[in-house]
């Protein structure tokens, strides 16, 4: 069995080392920890909008899975959905749909925001949210089988406002609990 040396043998080391010399950093090793550290603390505007984006993107195509408005959900022949579809203004029932598709990522979105990142985003997060919402509408409208008919634009104005909300919310949520 091997035999380790009394803790008390390392004093005259560590005394030796406390009274070193101090020894400052090469510049260049002192630059590159303050230029890590500045990159931690200030992310950049791409770096938080695709943080959003990798969490929205897989929340939306989630939601996908239910919503039989493109034809690209498994809940192709929802009765119930059908019947909301039938029993409301067009416009009406996009704009609800758009708001429910990118709320549960936004949420999320907002839940998983630090201060950084809203600070890197700026007021600007706003202009993201409606190009997220019309990117999205785009991609859906491309991949889809629904005809393009105009009322369908209000799914934009739907998904900005559930994008601005479910973000503004989640991140008030996080805020909150934070306290406790």
């Amino acid at each position: 069995m091997a035999q380790f040396p009394h803790p008390c043998e390392h004093d005259g080391d560590f005394a030796g080392f406390v009274d070193a010399a101090p020894l400052p950093p090469r510049p260049a090793t002192d630059e590159a920890i303050i230029r890590r550290a500045r990159d931690g603390l200030v992310p950049t505007w791409g770096k938080s909008l695709a943080k959003l984006l990798a969490i929205q993107v897989p929340a939306g195509l989630l939601t996908l899975t239910v919503c039989p408005q493109f034809g690209l959900g498994a809940a192709t022949h929802h009765s119930l959905l059908h019947t909301l579809h039938a029993s409301h203004p067009a416009a009406l029932y996009y704009l609800s749909c758009g708001l429910i598709f990118v709320l549960f990522g936004a949420l999320l979105s907002g839940l998983a925001a630090d201060r950084r990142d809203l600070r890197a985003l700026g007021p600007g997060r706003y202009a993201c949210f409606a190009g997220y919402s019309l990117g999205a509408y785009l991609i859906l409208m491309l991949l889809g089988t629904e005809a393009f008919i105009a009322a369908s634009l209000f799914w934009v104005i739907g998904a900005a406002a559930g994008c601005a909300a479910g973000f503004a919310l989640g991140h008030r949520l996080k805020t909150a609990t934070a306290g406790v």
